[in-house]
């Protein structure tokens, strides 16, 4: 996360300044946005010890979607511990819209 610290960083948002252990980041800092955690959906298993999870940022009162992530999570043989495949990442704040490498589906679909 070493690109967070950067100024106007649409990642920002998951960096947190203190030990906010509950669904909320209410951090005071200037360029820190708040927001709810959402699980949306049941968590999506595959036959071959993979699953994907959709989380969404929501904005704590309005509601307004702030960023959706869509994890990929492979099962670790031994421990059973779950890694990160990938990331996607979608961002619906209109200062980081398109968002990184979407920039031809905003040209194309508007």
């Amino acid at each position: 996360l070493s690109l967070s610290s950067r100024p106007n960083n649409q990642y920002q948002i998951l960096v947190s300044s203190d030990d906010d252990n509950d669904n909320e980041n209410d951090n005071d800092g200037e360029n820190e946005e708040k927001y709810h955690l959402y699980f949306p959906g049941d968590v999506f298993e595959y036959d071959d010890g993979k699953v994907w999870v959709e989380t969404q940022l929501r904005h704590p009162v309005t509601g307004k979607l702030l960023a959706i992530l869509a994890w990929s999570l492979l099962q670790r043989e031994g421990d059973g511990a779950w890694l990160v495949d990938w990331i996607d990442w979608q961002d619906f704040r209109d200062a980081f819209r398109p968002g990184i490498g979407r920039e031809e589906w905003s040209r194309i679909c508007g």
